[in-house]
């Protein structure tokens, strides 16, 4: 059965000012299903992106302003809203976020598929002061007017599920790209994080001051991943304060040649993040036979095994994450151990079979209405 599928969400993988792991999920499905299904995504504007793009099978809609960040998320919803109300598809997919909410009537609403891939809750309000106040009610009011929604790891569904209940609720991981599974891995003298260069949600400021506290001062901090430069010039002075800037290497964006280079030659992987969905970097790195230190919140629970594939430090303790750090440096044993068991764990997760789970979510969504 062939499905005309309209998929609103305000980041798409070509972003400048966001460009993260949903972008990418939402690329690598949609990509894959277009070869069966009619796809148009629709994306928030930013400076030099085309208002429509034929890319992939897909056609890319971007509506809103591309004046700057906060102006273009807050347009984005407000032309996704009046978009909505006149396009005609199969299904409608909505990739939620809190700051640039959709409007909808609940006839559409009805026969629609919510993706909720992490809740902000208070952590809205540390992120943005003013406008994170209002973020907790528009989660909690968005869940519940919406009788289908997808989420990306257990952990993230049980904590939906107490908002809102089980009832048409869905969970399909995120993939894995094949050419993440590099061979043979060997350890140069660095620790590696890999992510958006966002400091408060992926927890890189608690990162700074574990790494600082450590003894051996041989080892070094690889940062890769997209960062605005105001993100990197406060790295920058961090790494300053905590008189770590001679061993902090800020990497920035890479190709993909590079970002499997940097998996393959780490000694492991941190992840301190303060809230996520899944987390993409960690099963890369599991990929790549890489070990995973990380915390223990909703998403990252599912994404690392603790014990098995990493180790996880309860959030914000950096006594805990700089130990954890200090006692894999020490027992090469153990990061071959958590690294073997990481690759075995993580080839489940390939992106075909993630997008064969998400499309018999789409299908019984389809059918139900």
């Amino acid at each position: 059965m062939s499905v005309k599928i309209l998929h609103t969400t305000y980041d798409d993988p070509w972003n400048p000012w966001l460009a993260g792991g949903g972008a990418l999920r939402t690329h690598q499905i949609s990509r894959r299903l277009a070869e069966r299904h009619e796809i148009t995504i629709l994306t928030g504007r930013y400076p030099g992106a085309p208002e429509i793009e034929e890319r992939d099978g897909m056609r890319f809609v971007r509506v809103g302003s591309p004046q700057s960040y906060a102006v273009s998320r807050l347009t984005f919803g407000i032309a996704a809203s009046t978009y909505l109300m006149r396009a005609e598809y199969d299904l409608w997919v909505y990739g939620f976020s809190a700051f640039a909410p959709i409007y909808a009537t609940s006839a559409r609403r009805r026969g629609s598929l919510l993706e909720c891939f992490h809740i902000m809750g208070g952590h809205a309000v540390e992120k943005h002061p003013l406008v994170g106040r209002a973020t907790p009610y528009i989660e909690s009011t968005t869940l519940r007017a919406y009788p289908n929604v997808l989420s990306i790891s257990p952990s993230v569904r049980d904590t939906i599920a107490d908002i809102r209940g089980t009832q048409g609720l869905h969970v399909v991981f995120t993939g894995v790209d094949d050419s993440c599974f590099v061979s043979p891995p060997e350890e140069q003298d660095y620790i590696l994080y890999f992510g958006r260069h966002d400091i408060y949600t992926k927890g890189i400021d608690l990162l700074f001051q574990a790494f600082s506290r450590l003894d051996d001062k041989d080892v070094r901090l690889k940062l890769a991943g997209r960062g605005s430069a105001a993100a990197q010039d406060q790295l920058a002075r961090l790494a300053d304060d905590l008189g770590i800037a001679s061993r902090i290497e800020l990497i920035g964006a890479v190709s993909e040649e590079e970002r499997h280079e940097l998996y393959r030659c780490s000694l492991f992987v941190c992840t301190p993040s303060r809230y996520e969905g899944w987390c993409i970097a960690a099963v890369e790195a599991a990929a790549a036979c890489k070990a995973v230190i990380g915390t223990r919140i909703p998403g990252l629970v599912d994404a690392v095994r603790d014990g098995e594939t990493g180790h996880l430090v309860p959030t914000e303790d950096v006594g805990a994450l700089t130990e954890a750090i200090r006692q894999l440096l020490g027992d090469p044993d153990e990061r071959t151990r958590l690294g073997t068991a990481g690759r075995a764990w993580s080839e489940r997760f390939t992106w075909d079979q993630i997008t064969r789970d998400q499309e018999q979510v789409y299908e019984a969504v389809v059918n139900a209405r």
